[in-house]
């Protein structure tokens, strides 16, 4: 992959990286092989299905990564990690609904190296994820902070987890809240309670655990092996019921649900070079031909995604000839592209992309080299 496992890897190296791989200016973005499947392949001639409204808004200037964003109601939630002081720090930032920045607040800047950020909206609050290395293992930490970004309260503990690489993340629904990470031989899935664990149950060999909901319903998603593994959790102590999508290839899945349909976008590497895939999942557990989301032979990484109520948004940074950029491409229901892709980082150096749909616009965050956390906006149908 052309990303890196962020917890285990110097500032120097990650700052070298940023020129390294298929990502050379001036040279030949890798190939790979490989037949089209639905939905991706060559540039139309039809219109951007979204426009840009503002294009790389200032959150902060350090040495920030990883960016994650939700939607408040009224404005911009981004978390990030912060490499400036001691390669560790966490910090939040909101933003108005026009990206102006209100507010930034450290959530936890203790000696430990903490890294890989998610923030949510949970109930009338917001919910900050992280992890923090520990020994050989991670520890999965967590804080809350108001919808004005305020902090509330100290940092907790929520697990310990036996991988050096946890990522952790979350999804709020109007009665629980779910939690996912990595741990020794698997993955967990957890319900939050009052800031602590209520339960847990083991997902065996289960990588890149993933949840999403919508208010009502949830979706789980992750790897393993050569298969992505898909469940609808259910109460505390239902046991899942998960289907498999064999003969992938597959890193960092995410999910996201559309009325009665659940999206899986994930990074593939069955081709030889990364791509950007997707396919749906309907209430029936009628899965979809996969389509490729992005475009050409260069390696595509990091994907987030977002459902407008139209379609689906997928965002990805990718090497095109050059350093990596900042793409998203909107999808019907079908998973066929609607219109052209949009380039959200403008043409600047850009990874780690993060989507918040808010009604009427999504927001689109992402770290541009040496300059930070930015955001876009992008009108969409």
């Amino acid at each position: 992959m052309r990303h890196w496992v962020l917890g285990s890897i110097s500032a120097a190296i990650i700052a070298a990286a940023w020129g390294c791989g298929s990502g050379e200016r001036g040279g030949k973005a890798e190939t790979g092989g490989g037949g089209q499947a639905a939905g991706g392949g060559e540039t139309g001639s039809h219109a951007a299905a979204c426009t840009i409204a503002a294009e790389g808004l200032k959150v902060s200037s350090g040495r920030g990564i990883t960016p994650s964003i939700a939607w408040t109601g009224a404005g911009f939630a981004i978390a990030w990690h912060e490499r400036g002081a001691d390669e560790g720090d966490i910090l939040l930032a909101t933003l108005d609904a026009e990206g102006n920045k209100l507010r930034e607040e450290v959530i936890d800047d203790g000696p430990g190296v903490s890294s890989h950020p998610s923030v949510h909206r949970d109930g009338q609050g917001l919910l900050v994820l992280w992890q923090d290395q520990d020994g050989a293992g991670s520890v999965v930490r967590g804080r809350r902070a108001t919808l004005e970004g305020v902090a509330e309260g100290a940092a907790f503990d929520l697990a310990r987890s036996g991988a050096a690489e946890s990522w952790p993340t979350a999804a709020a629904s109007q009665d629980r809240t779910l939690i996912a990470w990595m741990d020794a031989g698997g993955s967990q899935l957890g319900h939050l309670d009052s800031g602590a664990l209520s339960s847990s149950m083991p997902l065996d060999q289960a990588q890149f655990p993933a949840v999403a909901s919508d208010g009502e319903r949830t979706a789980l998603v992750w790897s393993q092996g050569d298969a992505l593994g898909f469940a609808r959790p259910g109460q505390e102590s239902a046991p899942l019921a998960p289907i498999a999508h064999p003969g992938v290839t597959a890193k960092l899945p995410r999910v996201v649900l559309g009325g009665d349909d659940a999206f899986l976008v994930w990074e593939d590497t069955r081709s030889g070079a990364e791509q950007i895939r997707a396919l749906r999942i309907s209430a029936q557990d009628e899965v979809s031909p996969e389509a490729i989301v992005s475009r050409g032979e260069g390696s595509a990484n990091w994907p987030a995604l977002a459902w407008t109520g139209h379609g689906l948004a997928v965002a990805y940074y990718q090497f095109r000839d050059g350093p990596p950029g900042v793409f998203v491409t909107l999808l019907s229901r079908d998973l066929e592209p609607m219109g052209d892709e949009i380039e959200a980082s403008g043409g600047a150096t850009a990874r780690y992309p993060a989507l918040a749909w808010t009604g009427q616009e999504l927001g689109i965050a992402y770290t541009e080299q040496d300059q930070g956390i930015r955001l876009s906006r992008a009108s969409c149908p």
